[in-house]
């Protein structure tokens, strides 16, 4: 997934994310992923700092929401995970105190 850039910054990937996970994991017994940048049209991430500090805030994403390191950039998630149901609810709030404050622009 990508957010166009004025979306970017408002918890919107972890939140879809999550959602994407729970209607996706039925019958899974682990869920995968390796989370990084992938849109690289801009220049701002040529530096490797920036590049390395980017791919740690995405990774902390999903990390919130129940992965977990495995190896290399590969997490993996239990779908029997109580996190995942936690923070489910607790993204589904703070998309809608977003959604409210969008509506009142």
């Amino acid at each position: 997934m990508t957010l166009d850039k004025q979306w970017r910054g408002h918890g919107l990937g972890a939140v879809l994310a999550v959602e994407v996970v729970h209607r996706l994991m039925a019958g899974c017994r682990a869920v995968a992923c390796s989370p990084g940048v992938t849109d690289l049209r801009g220049s701002r991430l040529r530096d490797q700092a920036e590049w390395d500090r980017v791919n740690a805030k995405i990774s902390q994403g999903w990390e919130r929401i129940g992965f977990r390191l495995y190896r290399d950039n590969i997490y993996l998630l239990s779908p029997t995970s109580l996190e995942l149901e936690e923070q489910r609810g607790v993204l589904r709030a703070q998309l809608a105190e977003l959604g409210a404050v969008w509506r009142l622009l």
